[in-house]
């Protein structure tokens, strides 16, 4: 899976990209199927009265017509990251199962399209 990696008011150290690769992990087993993903991760601190961090992943994967994108903000940098892959992950699943909906329900239209031509002879 390739990823860029993009912090604002934050130093990428080896430890965090080390960390975002961790995360990404996950994610990779799921769309590895469908061909060379891309992911943008975008991480950022917002200083201010909240001081949170925040975590924004755009999955670019061949088989999607539109990028999936989870974001998320929390104290920590971790928590954050750690956020922004599950809803990415609970994201992807959706869509694989609407797809594999779609894919089956048009199976069967066909299988019976097909009994029905079968029955005629």
């Amino acid at each position: 899976m390739n990823y860029n990696l993009k912090g604002t008011n934050v130093a990428i150290t080896d430890e965090i990209r080390r960390y975002v690769e961790k995360g990404l992990n996950t994610l990779d087993k799921l769309v590895k199927s469908e061909g060379k993903p891309r992911v943008d991760v975008e991480l950022e601190y917002k200083e201010g009265e909240a001081k949170m961090y925040r975590a924004e992943l755009m999955l670019h994967a061949p088989g999607t017509t539109e990028p999936l994108r989870a974001e998320a903000e929390r104290g920590t940098l971790h928590e954050a990251m750690d956020a922004a892959a599950s809803e990415l992950l609970h994201e992807l699943t959706k869509t694989k199962k609407k797809r594999m909906r779609v894919f089956r329900h048009s199976a069967v239209r066909v299988k019976e399209y097909l009994r029905g031509w079968r029955d005629k002879f």
